[in-house]
């Protein structure tokens, strides 16, 4: 199972999937894109869980993806 963690300021939301299921990918991936044309970063974080790579495509297989949301400077 992979999972979606979103990150915008004090807010986060958590979405889930399992690879093997379509409409489950579908619907993760829809969130995703939806994300990035936000302006969102998204990180896959590697087998053992200690690095992130960035991401511009949605990886059905990845067990981690964390999208972070730019925050406002001042």
């Amino acid at each position: 199972m992979g999972w979606l963690k979103v990150l915008n300021g004090n807010e986060e939301e958590k979405f889930f999937w399992h690879p093997s299921s379509p409409d489950e990918v579908r619907k993760a991936g829809e969130k995703f894109a939806g994300y990035l044309r936000q302006g969102f970063i998204a990180c896959k974080i590697s087998d053992d869980g200690r690095t992130g790579i960035q991401i511009t495509e949605f990886d059905r297989e990845a067990e981690e993806i964390f999208m972070l949301g730019l925050a406002d400077g001042g």
